[in-house]
């Protein structure tokens, strides 16, 4: 984006002796008005937008800081309140909108999904993450003949945290990793009004998991008091009659405010403070083609633009249903794609490595069989109010949970948007053990039930057919 592209041209062109460059250092744009008088600009350089919009910027004079950190601490020093710790026997839980997470400290990090019918409680799926062996953490003796644990780093809202890594190790075997034992490595970070909660949780790697917890037991020590913010401001006068922020900037930042007001679709996620308060945020997003489409293209005519958008939905369709392009969703550890009339499948790619698990392929008789089943799926004329078309793809990866073929319900549903556009949103849900529903929703399938078959499967040559008479 313009913003970034920005921010790198000033960074590239700042000399090494007069300021630090350092990914922890932060800097901020700031658009002045012009000038009214002239002053001396010290450390300036002269910037050239795509519109030929000019802009003296000048970056802030920075001392040198000294980012020595300590990186080990004496195991004699820790040991005695990771032990207090776990005298308590305190568990602490992350909920997500289908998993639970649960911390036994000094015991075990437990994965599990459970429901609620008729008032009891029942757990579907379980997996433990880790458990907690003394003998089996990264202890360092020294030269000196002392032990030592070492303190690992992150940045997180600009700041560079120390934190101390406890091990779990030897949890439930993981099929997609050769049957190797989960693990989790539990980060304690200080806050001072921190309740041993749990903050964050990842998967970084096949089965190996990341978890951070924000205590205040910590904060005894000094070696786990985190940095100062390290965020400076670039401020940027306009030159040569430019306008106080660049066209395109603001054309931006406009086209991203009103998708996000009116095309952006819901979502939501689960987040944890700092005492093991657990919130449901509410969020909208756009997808980003959408805003690359709007700063990469200048402004057509309405008439242009129309046509534009048919042939665009044209060769959406027909790549589409043809099973030519697939359509890929996800932004967690795990990905997923569906190629139509072929798979559905799961994956996750690092360094050129791709792990993947099949949840089902295009069958057409199973297909035909499971809708048989679910006749209030098939596109009768008693169904003409449903605003989706059901598609069942089987015989995927075995489950480990079930032990039997994994499978999933892929719904085009309909999506109304202001501006029409066919961008589909996707998402991945698991209501079943290895069940699981793909949804894929774009304004194309608003019409789509008419264009199908007694068995619910769209007819790709009245689809076509349809697209291209509008």
């Amino acid at each position: 984006m313009f913003v970034f592209q920005i921010t790198f041209t000033i960074l590239s062109c700042i000399p090494l002796i007069n300021t630090i460059l350092d990914d922890d250092i932060l800097y901020d744009i700031k658009w002045q008005s012009e000038l009214n008088s002239p002053i001396e600009l010290r450390n300036n350089f002269i910037i050239t937008s795509k519109r030929k919009e000019t802009y003296s910027c000048v970056l802030p004079t920075l001392e040198s800081i000294n980012t020595k950190s300590t990186e080990t601490i004496l195991l004699n020093e820790i040991e005695p309140l990771i032990e207090k710790l776990h005298s308590k026997k305190q568990c602490t839980y992350r909920l997500d909108p289908y998993w639970t997470y649960e911390l036994c400290h000094g015991i075990h990090v437990r994965q599990y999904h459970e429901s609620k019918i008729a008032d009891k409680r029942t757990i579907h799926q379980e997996y433990f993450l880790g458990y907690y062996h003394s003998n089996n953490q990264d202890i360092i003796t020294t030269i000196d003949n002392e032990q030592v644990l070492k303190i690992h780093y992150k940045t997180i809202n600009n700041r560079v945290i120390p934190m101390l890594p406890i091990r779990y190790t030897d949890g439930t075997q993981c099929d997609i990793n050769s049957n190797r034992p989960r693990e989790t490595t539990v980060f304690y970070i200080c806050h001072e009004n921190g309740n041993n909660g749990v903050i964050n949780f990842q998967e970084v790697s096949s089965c190996q998991y990341e978890m951070t917890v924000a205590s205040s037991w910590i904060c005894n020590l000094p070696e786990f008091s985190p940095t100062e913010s390290n965020r400076h401001t670039i401020n940027c006068y306009p030159q040569e009659n430019a306008p106080q922020k660049p066209k395109n900037l603001k054309k931006l930042e406009y086209e991203q405010e009103q998708l996000l007001s009116k095309q952006g679709e819901g979502a939501q996620f689960t987040m944890t403070s700092a005492d093991g308060t657990t919130f449901i945020i509410s969020y909208r997003y756009v997808n980003e083609e959408k805003v690359n489409d709007i700063v990469n293209n200048d402004v057509k005519s309405s008439e242009n633009e129309q046509l534009s958008s048919n042939e665009n939905i044209l060769e959406f369709v027909e790549g589409f249903f043809s099973g030519r392009d697939c359509l890929t969703g996800g932004s967690g550890w795990w990905r997923y794609e569906i190629c139509y009339g072929k798979h559905v499948i799961q994956f996750h790619e690092e360094q050129g490595t791709r792990t993947t698990i099949q949840l089902g392929t295009w069958n057409y008789e199973k297909h035909v069989e499971w809708i048989n089943t679910n006749p209030k799926k098939k596109s009768d004329s008693d169904y003409k109010q449903r605003q989706y078309v059901s598609l069942y793809y089987t015989d995927g990866d075995v489950c480990e949970l079930t032990q039997m073929p994994r499978v999933v319900e892929v719904k085009l549903r309909c999506l109304t948007k202001e501006n029409k556009s066919h961008v589909p949103i996707m998402y991945l849900v698991e209501p079943e053990s290895c069940s699981y529903v793909l949804g894929i929703e774009s304004s194309v399938f608003c019409d789509l039930i008419d264009f199908t078959d007694e068995d619910g499967i769209p007819d790709y040559d009245e689809l076509i057919k349809h697209f291209r008479e509008q």
